[in-house]
């Protein structure tokens, strides 16, 4: 188990028994031990790492004599100094990633909680929204809100999100958005999205959107995604 002293979240394997549980579900960990990951202090530092390897082998040979080949690594030493590439991985997108690993990201985030705002990820005529959780062939919806029997309180977020975890599904997907309600009867509101994909090889590519939505007006289209399986998309803002 890992935990992100940064976002305050816990990653970790669970058992099979707990599969069935879904974002926004509460569990109970009782922590028992940790260790803090080891920091650059706690790194040797070797002033001349080729002159201390040479010694280190000239005091463990034997009083004997012994044909012994050693290497030469000062001619290795230049190329430790030449800048190192761009990671490919990192190389389309730069932006920020979902604050919960996936494969795939929809997302919308809002700034006000007492709006209360709809995400729709629509593929053939199908939805995974509040509503409809998850479809196996489109992912998994969440959005934070969800009911604790510790405090029985609502978790309610600013953010709504349909994820896909295992796989990229492939498909053309259409975004939709509804301001729904508004407890301080907010005429409208502004909306902020990502579209975001990660592959197998660890490429990422992602794109922000925004959008303004009235109170009790139609779901409003955002845009259609065209994913491809190996995790590259075109986004076609409305």
């Amino acid at each position: 188990m890992s935990y992100d002293t940064l976002h305050r979240q816990v990653f970790a394997n669970i058992h099979d028994s707990l599969r069935n549980k879904r974002p926004g579900d509460t569990l109970l960990v009782v922590l028992a031990d940790y260790k803090q990951l080891p920091g650059i202090e706690d790194c040797p530092v070797c002033e001349d790492c080729s002159q201390a390897q040479s010694a280190s082998i000239h005091s463990a040979l034997p009083s004997k004599n012994v044909d012994v080949k050693i290497k030469d690594t000062t001619a290795a030493k230049p190329q430790e100094q030449l800048p190192k590439p761009d990671d490919p991985r990192r190389s389309k997108y730069q932006g920020d990633a979902p604050g919960v690993p996936c494969k795939v990201s929809f997302e919308i985030n809002w700034t006000d909680i007492a709006d209360n705002v709809d995400l729709f990820v629509c593929k053939e005529n199908k939805c995974v929204s509040g509503g409809a959780r998850e479809i196996r062939d489109i992912g998994q919806w969440d959005s934070g809100k969800a009911k604790t029997k510790f405090f029985g309180s609502d978790l309610r977020t600013t953010q709504e999100a349909v994820r896909q975890f295992d796989k990229i599904i492939a498909g053309e997907y259409k975004l939709y958005a509804r301001l729904k309600e508004s407890s301080k009867n907010n005429a409208s509101v502004y909306v902020r999205g990502l579209v975001y994909s990660r592959n197998d090889n660890g490429q990422e590519q992602g794109e922000p959107f925004s959008a303004t939505l009235q109170l009790n007006a139609p779901r409003l289209l955002i845009g259609t995604v065209s994913l491809s399986e190996n995790g590259e998309f075109q986004f076609a803002k409305n």
